[in-house]
């Protein structure tokens, strides 16, 4: 679970933009924004979006 939470954590920490995100995930532009302003924490997102983020960021920075 750590590592999964590390590797979003460092999806949102970098320097791809919110849009690029949700152009190659789906995932809103909201949703990530608002995970960077601290406004939602990476624990409470779906189960869904957790995995589609963990990929994402897992193929980004492999």
């Amino acid at each position: 679970m750590d590592e999964i939470i590390e590797m979003i954590q460092r999806l949102i920490d970098s320097d791809i933009s919110a849009y690029q995100i949700t152009k190659d995930t789906g995932i809103s532009g909201n949703a990530i924004n608002s995970i960077r302003r601290g406004e939602r924490k990476l624990t409470n997102l779906t189960l869904e979006t957790a995995k589609v983020l963990y990929d994402y960021a897992k193929d980004i920075f492999a």
